[in-house]
């Protein structure tokens, strides 16, 4: 399921954000290690994936933040 974009806080870690509630890199974050927002990140591969390929996930869905 689409979620608002968010991404990690760490410094070390790979800048990316994450846009898809089943993405497993995603689901490994921390509840406080996620920062909302993109941030000059790169959009996460595998949630690009899961939007191309499913129908009932709409890329326009929710607003960019």
């Amino acid at each position: 399921m689409r979620v608002r974009p968010y991404h990690s806080a760490r410094s070390t870690a790979a800048h990316i954000f994450h846009e898809d509630d089943d993405c497993p890199v995603g689901r490994n974050l921390a509840w406080f290690d996620k920062i909302e927002g993109r941030e000059d990140c790169e959009p996460c591969p595998q949630c690009v994936r899961t939007a191309a390929t499913r129908a009932d996930h709409p890329v326009d869905a929710l607003p960019v933040s």
